[in-house]
């Protein structure tokens, strides 16, 4: 994501007025063709729309690396939006028809957004999942275990695992299950799936939960206990691609060796185990 530039206050000062409206004045004559924008908020979505107003057409491709709404992509319960096609129809009224996600929590994203007449390409996370491994050393010969948190993870889970697994390093994967009440968003019902999960992990394994995103850490906390009790006490990873948090470190570093994740939602946690992996492994040039 090296060629894209980030938004932020070298592009457009950004201000509340006393009745609570975001203003935004672009900066610069000129603003990049491709721009990078992390949208954790209400206010950053109308700061981005805003900017995009002020530099009309300039703007060919916006990355918005974690995509809010994206999880709710579907009406689970009567009276709640399709948030992610609210979302799409938004962002395309911009006049920008190109947007990139890292990790899009669903298919259902990149529909949203062509259903708008725009385009959604969606950036896998295993490069950044690689980098994360380096840190963690897992050498050749170690046996390396990704683990599926619940079924919606599946396919995530076994692409980043097939994607990085080489010759001297194989990667399987662990199947876990779960159950969500839709209405009250209450977790329970965690399992390891017997039926395509391995009966045993080899000699010191390296554990790594793989999923999209860790917000509260609710789902987590049960996968774990869910592993331990079906393997033993080994020491287990959690990487997300968007670390957000919103609970804090103290509890998920009493149960996970490491957090790792990319920079994509800008969290105010730091820790020596809480391991992050930049986007952009170089400044942007406009």
């Amino acid at each position: 994501m090296n060629d894209f530039t980030t938004f932020d206050e070298r592009l457009a000062s950004i201000w509340r007025y006393p009745g609570g409206e975001v203003g935004v004045r672009a900066t610069l004559t000129a603003a990049p063709t491709r721009l990078l924008a992390r949208v954790q908020s209400s206010e950053d979505l109308v700061a981005l729309l805003m900017y995009l107003a002020a530099v009309p057409l300039q703007v060919q491709t916006v990355c918005v690396p974690y995509l809010p709404y994206a999880r709710q992509d579907r009406v689970a319960v009567p009276g709640d939006p399709f948030a992610i096609d609210v979302l799409a129809r938004l962002l395309v009224s911009s006049g920008v028809r190109e947007f990139v996600a890292l990790d899009a929590h669903s298919p259902a994203s990149l529909a949203a957004f062509a259903a708008a007449g725009g385009q959604l390409a969606n950036v896998a996370a295993a490069p950044f999942l690689d980098r994360y491994l380096t840190t963690l050393r897992a050498e050749p010969g170690r046996p390396v275990w990704f683990v599926a948190p619940d079924k919606g993870a599946r396919t995530r889970t076994t692409m980043s695992a097939n994607a990085l697994a080489r010759p001297d390093r194989p990667i399987g994967v662990i199947h876990c299950a779960k159950v969500r009440d839709p209405v009250t968003g209450k977790l329970q019902g965690f399992v390891v799936d017997d039926t395509d999960s391995p009966t045993a992990l080899g000699a010191d394994p390296l554990v790594v939960i793989v999923d999209d995103i860790c917000d509260g850490g609710g789902t987590f906390f049960g996968v774990a206990q869910a592993l331990r009790t079906h393997y033993g006490s080994t020491p287990l990873h959690l990487w997300t691609s968007h670390g957000i948090y919103s609970r804090g470190l103290d509890e998920l570093l009493r149960t996970f060796a490491t957090l790792g994740s990319t920079d994509s939602f800008r969290h105010c946690h730091t820790h020596e185990r809480q391991l992050t992996i930049p986007l952009q492994t170089k400044e942007s040039s406009r």
